[in-house]
Parts: structure tokens; C-alpha cells; sequence
């Protein structure tokens, strides 16, 4: 029986495999008499293959295409959706506008989960947040004082049940994206930097992690695998984005690579995207902003980020593939650097165990307001 509805608000791949999943069954576990229903709203990022990722997941009942939901927030069109009276919002990724309206529209209570960002603050009745540093840079603020809970980091949840770092010996693991714009230009690049390690260390073997939401290319040789088998890695070469948390989370070694010279693949965020698009000015705009971005941005990489030092190497601009095989090379050859970056990684994310919290904190709102 279905007393309540948990509304999950969220868009992009990362957010669906790293945020969406683990929220998702900590709620199902905790919360019995509930329904779990996604809303994916608009986004840049998206790759096609969001429902498809989702109908994996069993816990969640019920999801509303991004499609839909902008025929209901702009046209009033509801989902084909009997919502029962009661129930929740949880944010947990995009513009947290989208989360506010979809509580309005169902007259629900709205959470969420945020890493840095927070909008609409006094709309929400409690921001979620990773660790102390958010909470501390959040919390001087009057309105959010009281509206501010650390829980611990939820892309930690994600990988729980994974496997650690367990490296087997010059085993050398790629990761292009899960967009298809990613795929495509990182195969070229990565195609070489292995070529370029070939000629020093011939027995390398390698392998390219595919995503669930758009397949990886072959690249010579290499294995495709899933993420889950990373593990036997003794380093990963990847692209910036939520893939470098959970690596992290999993305490396997990584160099970061973000090529900024094909600025014509990069989607933008916001009004930036949609200038982006303009035709001529659009390239000049985004070069000029890539450039700005490179130039303001201390690091892209999410444990960076977190720990606000270089834990892991970013070779980002116009990346050329010989410096990218010389630093991998010379990282493989340093067993104590490489051990001394993993114990750094799993340091920097901080706690797990967000998700279970999260479904407290939810299940206590819903029987308050009972």
C-alpha cells in the first residue's frame, strides 16, 4: 500500500548512477510504505538512455520523462500519474528551480542534497550536505542556518558494494565519458597516449570502461569492461566529472585528463549553452569562455576539489597525448606515489552513509506531518 510519494528530482548520468541509485533503495529499505518516483528535467548533458538506466533500477516505481515534465511545469499537462496526497521532494541534481516546482505543482515538502550550490533557500526545508567545510561556509548565512545538515557524501554510497583497489601488475584503464560527444573525441586522444606507452612498456594492457548510458568504442586491443572492474587497475586515465568520486571512493590511483581545445564538443551550462549554439559567434564565445574557465578554475577534478589540493594530476588546455603517456608512465613506475595517492583519495570524499540518513530524516518529515 502506497501512504506516501518520494518525488527524486534529478538529470544528468553521474547524478543517476552516483546520487539516484543508493537514495533510491536506502529509501525503499526505510521507508515501506512508500513510492519512489523520478522526474528528469532538462538537460545538455543527457544521453538518451536516462529511462532505460532507470528501469534497472527496481526501487523506483514510476518515472516522468524530461519531456513530460516540461509539458507539466509550461502547459499545465499532468503526468499520467495518481499521486497520493502525502509525500516528499528530494533535489538531487540540476537547477534546484526544477525540484522547487515540482514540489508546488504536488503541494509536497522539498529537500535536497548539494554539494556547493544553494538556491531557493528559504522554499527548501532542509539542505543536505557532504561534510563540515560546506556546512561551515553554508551556515553563516541566517536563513540557512538552522536549514543546513551534514549527512556525509553520497556518491559514496554508490560504490559500497564494489570492490577496492586491487591492482594487477601494468593493467592501464581508460574512461571516455557517457556522452557520445565524449566517447568520440576521447577515443581518438587515448588511442594515442596507448600508443605512446606501447613504445616503452610493450606488455601494458589496457582497457576502456563503457557506460551504461553510451557504449565505449574499442580502441585497439584494449578490454571493454564496466566500471565495476576497475578495480584491478593500477592507474585510470579519465575525464573530469562524478566518475573521479567514485574512483576515488574506491581508492584507485587516476590521472585526469580535460582537453579544452575542442571547445565546439563541450556543452555549456545556462544561457552559455544556448550562445553557444549560435552559429560563427558560438565557437569565438566558447573558446573565449573555455579559456576563462581554465584560467579561474584551480581544479576540475572532484577530490581536488574536496581536499582543495592536487591529489590526482589534471593535464587539461590542449592536452598532447605524449605529456599525458609520459606522467602515466612515470606514475606507474612509482608504486609509493600511487599508494600514497590512493589513501589520499579515499581521505578527501569523507563519510559514507548518507543515503540511510537522508531516509531518516525523510521518514521522520512524512510521520511529523501525519
Amino acid at each position: 500500500m502506497t501512504n506516501y510519494d518520494i518525488v527524486l528530482v534529478a538529470n544528468s548520468p553521474g547524478e543517476l548512477s552516483a546520487l539516484v541509485k543508493p537514495m533510491a533503495e536506502a529509501i525503499a529499505q526505510k521507508i515501506k510504505a512508500a513510492r519512489i518516483i523520478l522526474v528528469l528535467t532538462p538537460c545538455q548533458y543527457t544521453s538518451g538512455k536516462e529511462i532505460e538506466y532507470v528501469q534497472g533500477i527496481k526501487q523506483i516505481q514510476e518515472v516522468i520523462s524530461s519531456a513530460d515534465y516540461k509539458k507539466w511545469i509550461l502547459l499545465n499537462q499532468k503526468p499520467k500519474i495518481d499521486f497520493v496526497k502525502k509525500g516528499i521532494v528530494i533535489y538531487l541534481g540540476g537547477d534546484l528551480a526544477h525540484a522547487m516546482l515540482v514540489a508546488k505543482k504536488l503541494k509536497f515538502t522539498a529537500f535536497a542534497y548539494v554539494q556547493e550550490r544553494i538556491a531557493w533557500k528559504k522554499f527548501y526545508k532542509l539542505f543536505f550536505v557532504p561534510d563540515e567545510a560546506t556546512y561551515a561556509k553554508r551556515a553563516k548565512d541566517p536563513v540557512l542556518k538552522n536549514k543546513i545538515k551534514v549527512v556525509g557524501n553520497l556518491m559514496l554510497d554508490s560504490v559500497s558494494d564494489l570492490k577496492p583497489w586491487s591492482p594487477e601488475k601494468n593493467v592501464i584503464t581508460f574512461m571516455p565519458g557517457s556522452r557520445a560527444w565524449q566517447i568520440q573525441y576521447m577515443t581518438n586522444l587515448y588511442e594515442k597516449i596507448m600508443g605512446e606507452m606501447k613504445i616503452e612498456i610493450p606488455d601494458l594492457k589496457f582497457q576502456v570502461v563503457t557506460s551504461p548510458f553510451e557504449s565505449a568504442k574499442p580502441i585497439g586491443e584494449a578490454k571493454i569492461i564496466s566500471f565495476a572492474e576497475a578495480y584491478n587497475s593500477e592507474l585510470v586515465i579519465t575525464i573530469p566529472g562524478t566518475n573521479t568520486a567514485r574512483l576515488a571512493a574506491l581508492g584507485i590511483p587516476m590521472l585526469v585528463v580535460f582537453p579544452l581545445d575542442k571547445v565546439e564538443v563541450i556543452p555549456l551550462e545556462g544561457a552559455a549553452h544556448y550562445i553557444g549554439m549560435l552559429p560563427y559567434f558560438g565557437t569565438k564565445f566558447k573558446k573565449l569562455f573555455a579559456h576563462i574557465l581554465n584560467q579561474k578554475t584551480k581544479f576540475f577534478a572532484l577530490p581536488n576539489i574536496k581536499a582543495g589540493k592536487e591529489i590526482v594530476t589534471e593535464i587539461r588546455g590542449k592536452v598532447d597525448p605524449s605529456k599525458v603517456a609520459a606522467t602515466a608512465l612515470s606514475l606507474l613506475k612509482n608504486s609509493a606515489r600511487r599508494r600514497n595517492i590512493s589513501e589520499e583519495l579515499v581521505k578527501s570524499l569523507g563519510k559514507a552513509g548518507a543515503a540511510e540518513k537522508i531516509a531518516e530524516e525523510i521518514n521522520e518529515a512524512l510521520r511529523s506531518a501525519a
